[in-house]
């Protein structure tokens, strides 16, 4: 008799759902949880209805204890029933032990059929746990066994190889005998050989010694004449061509620049022109101006180059025997020369200089051939050390590959 509209529909629907719902509350007796609820919660007692589950019979126990051990196959084969039988014995074993402690000392101790569940999950988890254990127990030791049936093929393959090798392997123990006695041969050839290699290293090192010694000592006497040598070559160079046409040119020179070609011609061996004594009638003198007219000055050019290239090391004994006196007089000196002639000062530079090297050259001259000869004899040496540091590295060589082969064969 309502009219029909949303909120009498839903108030049709509400009245259905109070009078139709049914709420269904589980609680464990197990424990102080329980108890606190119903402190907190009265109207569970009040207001509900309580449906109290009494123990499993053991057929309960039996046909749900099948179907946990039926979902899955465990292996057990006719031995189920066995296992479900027992399954149901311990629990009501458990419920009995659990009503004993009762009686004894008034607790309460809960065997649920939840403790039976968690009895048939706990047989399947120790049940699947202990045939892990045992598979991987098994299929160790079978591994193992494996291995030792392997080991075993092995051992039987190498018992004949050694019987094949057995002459192999006594004429290599042969071999290796010789081998020491020739490597302690060599060892000895060895050590003699370097010792001598020691004493010629020795040798060659005394005799270079030697050399370096005599070679310092005669390049610092050659080095005592070099400065004045230098002087004189470094001013022939600076002379010009036009200073040396001018001395060419001077039909009466200063007795500097007479004296200065004079020491020129007799440098190289030019002869002077022979001329009427002017003083003394009859007689001749000697003119070595004409003769440095028609012989060096001719060509000033090739006079320039003839001083730089002047062979100072085979100055003639009679040249200098000659020179000698030119280079005591007070007016050869180049500061009075120049005085005459810019280019005679340099003449003269190169002629007191060629009279000085040709001195120390000949006092240094035995200790070059005494250099010579070390030298010649440090030659014959270091052939001598190479030749038995090549012997030395040959043994070595050797006895090296002998070493690498005894131990190849050990």
């Amino acid at each position: 008799g309502l009219q029909v509209n949303k909120p009498n529909i839903f108030a049709v629907y509400l009245a259905r759902v109070k009078r139709c719902v049914h709420v269904v509350l589980c609680f464990s007796p197990v424990g102080d949880a329980f108890r606190t609820r119903l402190r907190m919660f009265p109207s569970l007692v009040t207001c509900c209805s309580i449906d109290w589950f009494s123990e499993w019979p053991p057929d309960a126990l039996y046909s749900v204890a099948h179907q946990q051990m039926t979902v899955e196959d465990l292996g057990i084969g006719d031995k189920l029933d066995f296992y479900l039988q027992m399954f149901s014995t311990v629990h009501k074993s458990v419920e009995a032990a659990a009503e004993s402690f009762y009686q004894e000392l008034q607790r309460k101790c809960y065997a649920t059929p939840t403790s039976f569940l968690e009895l048939l999950n706990a047989f399947k988890k120790v049940l699947g746990d202990l045939r892990s254990r045992v598979g991987r127990q098994r299929k160790r030791y079978q591994s193992g066994l494996d291995k030792l049936a392997e080991a075993e093929v092995i051992v039987a393959h190498l018992e004949d190889d050694i019987k094949a090798m057995q002459p192999v392997i006594e004429q290599t123990s042969k071999d290796v005998a010789h081998m020491l006695v020739v490597i302690e041969g060599d060892k000895e050839t060895a050590a003699t050989t370097k010792a001598e290699v020691e004493v010629v290293k020795n040798e060659a090192a005394s005799v270079a010694a030697s050399a370096k010694a005599i070679k310092d000592d005669a390049q610092a006497e050659l080095d005592a004449a070099m400065p004045a040598l230098e002087v004189a070559v470094q001013s022939l160079k600076k002379l010009k061509l036009a200073h040396v046409q001018e001395v060419k040119v001077l039909a009466n020179p200063p007795a500097g620049v007479r004296l200065t070609m004079e020491v020129v011609c007799v440098m190289f061996g030019i002869k002077p022109v022979k001329k009427p004594d002017p003083e003394r009638p009859g007689k001749k003198i000697d003119d070595y101006w004409q003769a440095a007219r028609d012989g060096p000055l001719a060509d000033p050019r090739k006079f320039l180059e003839d001083l730089l290239e002047f062979d100072k090391d085979n100055i003639p004994e009679e040249v200098i025997r000659k020179v000698t006196p030119y280079v005591e007089r007070e007016d050869f000196d180049p500061a009075a020369i120049k005085k005459a002639s810019v280019a005679c000062e340099a003449i003269c530079l190169w002629g007191r200089a060629m009279h000085k090297y040709h001195f120390v050259a000949k006092q240094v001259e035995p200790k070059k051939t005494a250099l010579r000869e070390a030298e010649a004899t440090l030659e014959k040496t270091m052939e001598k050390l190479d030749k038995a540091e090549a012997e030395l590295s040959a043994v070595e060589e050797k006895l090296d590959k002998l070493e690498s082969d005894y131990n190849g064969a050990v």
